[in-house]
């Protein structure tokens, strides 16, 4: 008997080897025919700059072969179209002796805007030769975008790219799909088939000689759920933090850059408080100055880290996006323990991992409105609440104004709640919340004063109290209030990390608001269902809606820029908060939950992952050190402490010649305006273009017209600017 097992067992093995053996055999062996495609694509400028191929013009491309190669299709990446439109596209590819190695032509439709499509043809290149590849779109329209020179290294080719008879200065969008003969095995056909097919050999090898029960029981003696439920949530956060970072670093330094003149300022002023330039934004050029435009406290943060870290200022802004993601996260766990990961799913929003990338200081302002917001909640929860709590709430009050002046607003939320206080009082006569009104108005009254006193010594030093004017410009209030419901729609999706649904983004706006609604009012019916007052939640979303609805007044009666999602991703954060908390008991202890939590999981590792896969990590050819390399060209000729007249370097890098400003001339100006306007400066620049045209027109004042005309008589024929100086 006992013999006979073993037979038993023995042979089953075989079987299952013999098999295995089979599969291997089938997957080891080389696929007939077959080709490898390779997507290469040229790195696109992050601004939206555009190209446009004109209805009926062509746009033409010549293409000078630096190898052999052959491609099975053109990778094209447009905008300005839509499903709407009927055009056509059509390409034609020509050799050195006008022989037409491809003419095809495929409908605009069949791209999608925004993202890189195909066009389908066969073609073969060889080196040191060129080819001319003709563009012309018949009944549309559509944008290429714009490649910077030398974007575009990873191409087989040299571009040069022909508009109205005229070379441009940079590519466009186009790529293409190189195919080559290569071996490839089923196996590699068919992702993870061999470690499978191991996988599946070691189980039934096990299960033959083991035995079903006891791998069985030896899996339950595994304290899985115990693991999970004691060490999963801190897990996640720890990987979601690692997920974040890394997703900062790829996207935001290796493979892009984030800057818009919001951030240049930010970042101009951290590089003046490095120097110890205090508010002094144009210290290091030699101006007197005072940084109002926004409040201080982010150019601090990024200036810390400069000073501990030793990084630029751009590196520098990314570092304080880690470090604050790590804290929000730190004050989740402190909150709500070990459902801390249910919450924190809340930083994987589209709009906040935006907000990460650029350099903005709603990161920051967010995570002073949730602390002020579980703080307040506290207050409000027990009537004996300390008095360092009434400290910190006035802390972080103050520390969301500093952050952005619109912060203010979290003390117009603890007025509505002093006055539910004092209603309760008079209707339950209750002292306790006349103390705790009176402490909450006390509190209020402190940081309200600090912020005012903050908003004076503005007024003070720079003649305004927010730097600018913000009083009303002329605006199409149509086209406004279409943005905020289109700002609405895509917030909701951002949530989920989803973009609108095409057909959904198709519907008119006045169909959009019906949606808007319907979303809406079950969100308020979810939330006068299940919140309680003076919650957490209850605070948290409460903070959340008076944010939005206040910033879409203020909007409507001020300049600023128009609704997206830089306005509502604060006030979404601390809603979604609010209402992870309100769903959590109907989840919370059901299998569904648990696989949820697991699947997200999972999610996050992919992410990671594919960063990895795409080549993101990669950073030999760093995208920022690409662009810096393009502003120190840029700023070649232009000598230390100078001013540009009418400077058109891209305005980015305002922050990274922070010794340098920009200024005009006018028809008024005399030599010595000049120099007493420009008093900071030792050297003015100016194009030698625009120098020229300005000479031309003869309407500048005589001194400074041959003042001009004396630096153009001087200046090298190679050089772009005309450097003149200021001072003896």
């Amino acid at each position: 008997m006992k013999n006979q097992k073993w037979i038993k067992r023995i042979a089953l093995s075989m079987a299952g080897i013999i098999v295995f053996l089979g599969a291997m055999l089938i997957l080891t062996h080389t696929a007939q025919n077959s080709i490898a495609s390779t997507e290469i694509l040229p790195t696109i400028d992050p601004d939206p700059v555009y190209v446009v191929c004109e209805d009926g013009e062509p746009l033409t491309i010549t293409l000078k072969a630096a190898q052999d190669f052959s491609i099975s299709g053109f990778q094209l990446l447009l905008v300005n179209i839509s499903e709407k439109d009927s055009g056509m596209l059509r390409l034609t590819l020509k050799n050195e002796e006008e022989d037409v190695l491809l003419n095809e032509s495929c409908p605009v439709t069949d791209f999608t805007a925004g993202k890189w499509g195909t066009f389908p043809g066969n073609a073969s290149f060889i080196e040191g030769e060129s080819y001319q590849l003709t563009i012309r779109a018949e009944g549309a329209e559509p944008y290429f975008m714009q490649v910077p020179e030398g974007w575009g290294r990873e191409l087989p080719f040299e571009e040069a790219v022909w508009q109205d008879q005229e070379v441009l200065p940079y590519g466009i969008s186009l790529g293409i799909l190189q195919t080559e003969q290569t071996h490839v095995t089923y196996g590699d056909i068919f992702y993870y088939s061999v470690p499978v097919c191991i996988l599946l050999l070691i189980a039934w090898l096990s299960l033959v000689w083991i035995g079903r029960e006891q791998i069985c029981a030896a899996f339950q003696k595994i304290p899985f759920e115990k693991w999970i439920d004691s060490y999963g949530s801190d897990c996640f956060l720890l990987l979601l933090f690692a997920a974040i970072c890394i997703s900062i670093y790829a996207r935001a330094y290796l493979n892009g850059i984030y800057i818009s003149a919001d951030s240049a300022g930010y970042m101009r002023e951290a590089e003046n408080l490095v120097q110890g330039n205090g508010f002094q934004y144009d210290g290091i050029a030699g101006y007197r100055s005072w940084f109002a435009n926004w409040p201080i406290l982010y150019p601090v943060m990024i200036a810390g880290i400069m000073l501990i870290t030793g990084a630029n200022a751009y590196l520098a802004s990314k570092i304080v996006a880690m470090v604050t993601v790590f804290l929000l996260l730190v004050v989740l766990r402190l909150c709500f323990k070990r459902e801390a990961w249910l919450y924190a799913l809340c930083l994987t929003n589209t709009g906040f991992l935006t907000l990460c990338y650029y350099t903005w200081s709603e990161i920051p302002f967010i995570l002073f409105m949730l602390c002020f917001g579980l703080i307040l909640a506290r207050i409000l929860q027990d009537e004996k609440t300390d008095a360092k709590w009434y400290v910190l709430l006035g802390i972080m009050g103050l520390s969301c104004f500093l952050t952005r002046y619109y912060g203010i607003y979290v003390w117009i939320v603890t007025g509505v709640y002093i006055l539910i206080l004092f209603f309760l009082f008079q209707r339950k006569k209750n002292k306790a919340y006349l103390i705790q009104a009176g402490k909450l108005t006390l509190t209020a009254l402190v940081s309200g004063i600090l912020s005012v006193a903050y908003l004076a010594m503005n007024k003070i030093m720079n003649g305004m109290a927010s730097g600018v004017s913000r009083t009303m410009w002329w605006d199409d209030y149509q086209a406004l209030t279409n943005d905020l419901i289109e700002s609405l729609l895509t917030e909701f999706f951002n949530i989920f990390s989803l973009a609108i649904p095409e057909r959904l983004e198709n519907y008119p706006y006045n169909l959009k608001v019906f949606l808007i609604v319907l979303i809406l009012a079950g969100l308020a019916a979810f939330i006068f269902r299940s919140c309680r007052h003076f919650t957490r939640e209850s605070v948290l979303i409460t903070m959340g809606i008076l944010y939005d609805v206040i910033f879409i007044g203020i909007r409507y009666v001020s300049s600023m820029d128009s609704f997206y999602f830089r306005f509502f991703e604060p006030g979404t954060f601390l809603i979604c908060i609010g209402l992870a908390g309100l769903l959590l008991p109907y989840v919370k202890g059901r299998k569904p939950f648990r696989f949820f939590g697991m699947a997200v999981t999972v999610i996050t590792v992919l992410s990671v992952l594919s960063l990895q896969a795409n080549g993101e990590f990669n950073a030999s050819d760093c995208y920022y050190n690409a662009v810096a390399r393009q502003w120190e060209e840029a700023y070649a000729e232009i000598p230390e402490s100078s001013v540009v007249i009418f400077d058109d370097i891209d305005y980015r890098s305002a922050w990274y010649r922070a010794d340098v400003v920009d200024g005009m001339i006018t028809p008024q100006d005399t030599l010595e305006s000049l120099k007493e306007t420009y008093y900071g400066s030792d050297y003015l620049c100016i194009r030698k273009t625009f120098a020229e045209t300005m000479l031309e027109s003869g309407e500048y004042e005589e001194h400074v017209s041959d003042w001009l005309a004396e630096g153009l008589q001087k200046s090298e024929d190679d050089r772009e600017y005309v450097v003149l100086a200021l001072k003896d």
